[in-house]
């Protein structure tokens, strides 16, 4: 009975130890990380700014002169520093940044600085909305 018994283990024992290898969790190939992604699209957002976000116009600060340069520039100006250029709209631009990241979100940031990553670079997004490129 012992010797049959005996059999039987060494005979089942390769067979238990893969299985034992087959069950046991696989060790991940590539760990995500929660703030990394790739950049999708960066676009530019331009924004007219009008009333208080223009000059002040209750300061004057002296004469100004307006000479066109080119063909149908028009005509040159003359006046307070208020008055002149006037009609020109004043913008301010800032930037969307589409992040996809490893886990499957989508984070947009804004930044009024231009950025320094383009459309399939590589980025991590830190906790102050910075982002900085990835060398994997």
């Amino acid at each position: 009975m012992r010797i049959l018994l005996a059999c039987l283990l060494v005979a089942f024992a390769p067979w238990s130890g893969a299985q034992l290898k087959k069950d046991l969790p696989k060790e991940p190939s590539g760990l995500q990380c929660a703030d990394c992604g790739v950049v999708r699209s960066v676009r530019t957002l331009t924004k007219e700014l009008r009333g208080a976000d223009t000059t002040d116009d209750a300061r004057q600060s002296g004469l100004v002169a307006s000479v066109p340069l080119g063909k149908g520039g028009g005509k040159p100006e003359a006046g307070s520093s208020t008055r002149v250029g006037k009609d020109a709209i004043a913008t301010s631009e800032s930037w969307e940044i589409i992040v996809r990241m490893e886990d499957g979100r989508m984070r947009v940031l804004n930044v009024t600085q231009r950025p320094d990553v383009r459309e399939g670079d590589k980025v991590l997004v830190e906790p102050n909305g910075r982002l900085t490129l990835r060398a994997d």
